[in-house]
């Protein structure tokens, strides 16, 4: 599991041998070619890889894809309808863009019904800022999150452009299909990547169907795979599950519940920079560790 790519994260140096390490003993395949091989054998395919990128973000165009084709590798990307049209900013980014492109030193703010002074400046107290807001969003609803968000920026006296910069920026349409040419799956990450469980049941035709169909008018395919935004368990229901279904997807994956092996309910395992961490999870010991952590509960 992937988000973004960069110089200070996972370059494409580094992304690029950690795809030398996964095709020396595996075959990477696309999460629909995944599924479809669970649906006609009723288990899942063995020794594959299958790398899936979230939200949208143009540096997966400019940094990982092209690692991926000079290597003829796929990879499944998930993409925010309605950031990859320029309509959204995705909501945190919004926050970091306020944290760091604010005067003041400190943020008053309640969290919680509680007041709280929040230290900013500087790349320690800026991430903290970060971490703290962003984990308040993760817990209201989305309408509430939005009010939020909004509040903060009007806090710290930040105007927000309207489109994002160059750091926080989509691919465009035009970029999904060159990349749609060379083996990039395209499935549906939501139209605005709220937590969906947070959201009314009316939404979520929106969120889960329109957004299906949005993409598959704009790039005359059919899409197969959903990505639930933000992937805890706890963000998803039965409901949520059944409206997945029912749109015709083949699977959904969730964030890294490696205890769960429904098609609809997909354990992933994000990667970083960290050599030995990405080995010990290619060669299972992510996996060991959860079914042990299950035996010993």
């Amino acid at each position: 599991m992937y988000h973004r790519f960069s110089d200070s994260g996972i370059s494409g140096q580094e992304f690029g041998w950690q795809l030398d390490q996964i095709s020396q003993c595996h075959t990477v395949i696309t999460l629909s070619d995944c599924l479809r091989q669970f649906h006609a054998q009723g288990a899942w395919p063995k020794n594959v890889v299958v790398l899936t990128i979230d939200d949208g973000y143009l540096d997966f165009y400019e940094v990982a894809f092209p690692e991926l084709r000079k290597r003829g590798l796929p990879a499944t990307f998930f993409v925010t309808v309605n950031f990859i049209d320029q309509k959204i900013w995705l909501w945190p980014d919004r926050l970091r863009y306020s944290i760091e492109n604010t005067k003041k030193k400190t943020l008053e703010i309640n969290l919680f019904d509680k007041k709280t002074s929040i230290p900013i400046g500087g790349l320690e107290n800026n991430l903290a800022a970060w971490h703290i807001l962003g984990e308040h969003c993760l817990v209201l609803p989305d309408n509430e999150k939005w009010s939020f968000i909004s509040s903060v920026e009007s806090d710290l006296e930040v105007n927000l452009p309207r489109v994002p910069p160059h750091e926080f920026a989509a691919c465009a349409w035009d970029n999904l299909k060159e990349m749609m040419e060379f083996g990039i799956e395209i499935g549906s990450h939501t139209l605005d990547h709220p937590i969906l469980s947070h959201v009314p049941s009316d939404r979520l035709d929106d969120e889960i169907v329109l957004s299906k169909h949005t993409i598959e008018h704009r790039l005359n395919m059919t899409v197969q795979t959903f990505c639930y935004p933000n992937g805890r368990p706890e963000d998803i229901n039965d409901t949520i599950v059944q409206v997945v279904k029912d749109a015709g997807y083949l699977g959904a994956p969730l964030g890294s519940d490696l205890n769960s092996w429904d098609p609809f309910h997909i354990p992933r395992m994000g990667v970083s920079r960290d050599r030995t961490d990405f080995l010990s999870k290619l060669k299972g010991l992510e996996f060991l560790k959860s079914r042990l952590r299950k035996i010993t509960q």
